[in-house]
């Protein structure tokens, strides 16, 4: 089974126990995700079937949208409600309008220091595996970009909440963006709830349920081709004979308008399925990633 079928994560959940929800659906082993959700977060899951795991690097890249609620006064160790709470004094001095100020600080290119309770990897091991020990080590900041970010309602109280939106680029780690905006405040935040709304042209409302997935006929039929799933890159079909050779890991001259000097191009066969992943270098397009045999 090959494609791409986008999940609505339930809350408690790991992307991991998700993908073995799948594996055991679907009776095949390949099966990954585009992008994971922390257990706390719902929504979008970009999941992957088959050869269509292949495509990971690609969709990984996407845009995402989240919407989510702030807590205010109360600091955690993961920075999400799910941590051990560290720091704890009220703030009901805070008003919405600080809170909208804040939030204008951290649009568009902004470093953000990865969180120790995280995937990241420093010199082979993972960040939450040092965090679980008592570990903490200096992490590098990284670049991020935040395309928008809204508040769209604010709870005032002793532990105020404010509700907001925010687009961001890949790499963005969405807790971090609220701990820092409470970090901004002077009165330490954490991340109260978080779903997932959208990961580029694959939106929320069109996500299925997991128990929806009972069996491989009910997978089979929420299945999204790999050309369909790559459409925000441009594709292009060669001759049989042109197509050959890039299977083959040779260069070919090419060029086309609608192609970016070091992007990505989709290079279909003559049924429009996706036989493999190039790279444009004026004027040679080079494979890099072989998908069909």
């Amino acid at each position: 089974m090959d494609g791409v079928v986008i999940v609505n994560k339930p809350a408690g959940m790991t992307s991991h126990d998700l993908i073995d929800h799948l594996r055991r659906v679907a009776g095949q082993r390949e099966v990954g995700h585009a992008g994971t959700l922390d257990p706390l977060a719902t929504g979008v899951l970009v999941c992957l079937l088959g050869r269509a795991t292949r495509l990971s690097p690609y969709l990984q890249e996407l845009p995402k949208a989240y919407r989510g609620v702030i807590q205010f006064g109360i600091r955690t160790n993961t920075q999400d409600a799910e941590g051990e709470v560290f720091y704890q004094k009220p703030a009901p001095h805070l008003t919405e309008e600080q809170v909208r100020a804040a939030a204008e600080q951290f649009k568009g290119r902004i470093l953000q220091i990865p969180p120790m309770f995280s995937a990241v990897r420093l010199e082979g091991k993972k960040l939450h595996e040092l965090a679980r020990k008592g570990q903490e080590v200096l992490r590098e900041p990284r670049p991020v970009y935040i395309y928008r970010l809204e508040i769209l309602g604010f709870q005032g109280g002793d532990y105020p909440t404010a509700e907001f939106e925010v687009e961001c680029s890949k790499g963005t780690y969405v807790r971090t963006l609220a701990s820092d905006i409470g970090d901004a405040l002077g009165v330490g935040a954490h991340l109260k709830q978080l779903t997932r709304t959208a990961v580029g042209k694959f939106r929320h409302e069109d996500a299925c349920a997991l128990e929806e997935l009972t069996d491989a006929d009910a997978l089979q039929q929420r299945l999204i081709s790999l050309a369909d799933a790559l459409s925000h890159l441009p594709q292009w079909s060669p001759t049989p004979a042109v197509l050959e050779r890039l299977k083959h890991g040779n260069f070919v001259q090419a060029e086309h308008p609608l192609w970016t000097p070091g992007g990505h191009v989709v290079v279909l066969d003559s049924e429009g399925k996706v036989a493999l992943m190039a790279r444009w270098l004026p004027p040679l397009l080079r494979p890099v990633r072989v998908i069909q045999g």
